[in-house]
């Protein structure tokens, strides 16, 4: 790759590759001036205490003269920061839990300052070309956002008093429809300020909602819904995978792809109505409540822009997070450590309409999952099967359900009639009482259950890696059906007595079951790995990792006409 050098949101940079022994492959490295100079900070991170290379770092950095060792992190929660600096004030100053948190997201080994610039050097791999010109600009952006968090007194710029608690607070940015992104990304206390020419979000409760597996509670049920008149089934072809199952909110849906983008497409037509660009793949489920869709990408930042219109509104800093929950005007956060069975999680509570914080709380173990909300009660599973209920509204724990599970647990729970229903990496099925966390009963299945059970009146369904689909007995948790497929299936999203799965990793199919017999009533061929399928107002959509949208009469699920296949946004 060619040297590159400009400026981004005021930043001047550079970006080359340093060719390594093997000409064949290189280290991309990437420049980003700093407003001041300042001496050096090599920071190495680690996940692990223990972590063997920890004592021959610190060993390096001591065993020279000119150098000091300062050492920052939580053993319990954050990663360990083994920092190899000249001025261990400047060291102090420069690594505020703001910029441990920031970089952690991105996973990054290890960063720098050293005098003017910013440095960042890839691991050796092959020579960047024109095709990763997007992974360039991400890496790019992000350091230029980690600038930006860094302490402007280090700069010699004043700071502002702000009144809080001491947790970050939303950052309200300008926006358009084609989703310009603001020059910041701040991580410390701030008021929350209207951007301007930004239109208000509406209140909470004044419009429809939709969010993964329906809605806050993730039962998987839809109402049911008329067909469009003169509907015909079409399909969109994204840039990037879909690896997130769309939601469908008043008459558009809402995708979000791997290229950084979330979509919003006419329901009826397939056709585009607006994007958002982001830092970061999209690989998570937007939400969407009153009139505002909730969009969390792989940069750890979360936005919420206008449903009509793709505006942003404002957006905060949470980490990498699941999909965003919306319930009663509060917005559910689950952090995702980089480490899920070491590190430990924490939920955040946002106020929906402005992003200022509620609460936070951390949790006893990491988390792979999205918060479920019902009846003023929030719940979080842990990667190891432990499952935990909170207050939704003040954050105070109301009980805890154990586990000494070693398989990694990814399922978000599901809540409906006074149950909790949630699986384990182990293939079991377990159900809670949801206001005690008494354990009700378990089921087996035959491979992992990440996704989330759809409870109806009664009846329990899940998907597992490679079995097939289950309905349980929702009183006692005993088998009534088993549809067998060795590739494994989606939980069903459910309307009536249908429910509509898709076989999961080489199965590539779409279909429609009969829930009462567990009977396939027809089968529609996808063109790679699908998402969890969404039902609304008479048709089916799910997303692929080919990058294909597609949308079907979910009574005939018969294919888009020529015409209307692989259409173009």
């Amino acid at each position: 790759m060619d040297a590159v050098s400009g400026t981004l949101d005021g930043h001047w940079f550079s970006v080359f590759d340093c060719v390594t022994n093997d000409p064949s492959t290189a280290r991309t490295v990437y420049l980003v001036q700093l407003p001041a100079v300042l001496p050096l900070v090599a920071v190495s991170r680690h996940s692990l205490v223990v972590d063997t290379i920890v004592p021959l770092l610190k060993r390096l950095v001591v065993e020279r003269p000119d150098r000091h060792l300062y050492e920052i992190g939580d053993p319990a929660y954050d990663a360990v920061h083994v920092v190899e600096c000249v001025d261990p004030e400047t060291a102090a100053r420069l690594l505020t839990p703001a910029v441990r948190e920031f970089a952690d997201d991105r996973r990054w080994l290890e960063w720098q300052v050293d005098g003017g610039y910013l440095f960042y050097a890839e691991p050796s791999g092959p020579r960047r070309g024109k095709d990763d010109a997007h992974a360039i600009l991400t890496e790019l952006r992000s350091l230029v956002d980690l600038v930006e968090v860094m302490d402007p007194g280090l700069w010699g710029e004043a700071v502002d008093a702000v009144p809080g608690d001491g947790r970050a607070g939303a950052e309200k940015v300008p926006g358009n429809a084609e989703g310009e992104r603001a020059d910041a990304v701040r991580g410390d206390v701030s008021d929350a300020v209207p951007s301007p020419g930004a239109q208000s979000a509406p209140g909470p409760g004044s419009g429809p909602s939709a969010m993964v597996r329906g809605g806050p509670a993730h039962t998987g049920v839809y109402p049911k819904g008329t067909l469009p008149s003169g509907f015909e089934a079409w399909s969109v072809r994204l840039p990037d995978a879909v690896v997130a199952a769309p939601v469908v909110c008043a008459g558009t849906v809402y995708v979000n792809c791997s290229d950084g983008r979330c979509y919003a497409l006419d329901a009826a037509t397939g056709a585009a109505r607006w994007s958002l660009d982001v830092v970061g793949a999209l690989k998570e489920t937007p939400a969407v409540a009153d009139g505002t869709v909730y969009v969390v990408g792989e940069s750890g930042v979360l936005h919420a822009v206008g449903a009509a219109d793709g505006q942003e509104r404002w957006r905060q800093r949470v980490g990498h997070s699941g999909a965003p929950v919306v319930a009663d005007g509060l917005l559910y956060v689950v952090h995702h450590p980089a480490n899920l069975l070491r590190d430990a999680s924490r939920i955040r509570v946002l106020d929906a309409v402005t992003g200022e914080e509620r609460w936070e709380r951390r949790l006893p173990d990491g988390s792979a999952a999205a918060a479920a909300v019902a009846d003023g009660r929030v719940y979080v599973q842990g990667a190891r099967a432990q499952l935990t209920a909170f207050d939704a509204v003040s954050g105070e724990e109301l009980w805890h359900q154990g586990s000494t599970a070693s398989q990694l647990s990814c399922c978000t729970p599901s809540v409906a009639h006074g149950m909790v229903c949630a699986g384990t990496g182990a293939g079991q099925l377990y159900a809670y009482d949801a206001a005690t966390g008494e354990q009700l009963w378990g089921a087996q299945a035959a491979g992992v259950v990440d996704n989330t059970p759809a409870l109806t009146e009664g009846l329990v369904f899940i998907g597992d890696s490679h079995g097939g689909v289950y309905a349980v007995d929702g009183n006692d948790g005993g088998l009534l059906w088993h549809l067998p497929n060795r590739y494994g299936a989606s939980s069903p999203a459910i309307c009536g007595s249908s429910g509509w799965i898709v076989s999961t990793k080489y199965g590539r199919g779409l279909f429609k079951i009969s829930l009462s017999a567990g009977v396939v009533l027809w089968r529609h061929a996808l063109d790679g790995r699908g998402t969890g399928p969404v039902y609304a107002d008479g048709v089916v959509y799910v997303g692929t990792h080919a990058g294909t949208v597609l949308a079907v009469d979910a009574e005939t699920g018969r294919k888009p006409a020529r015409a209307r296949r692989n259409l173009r946004v």
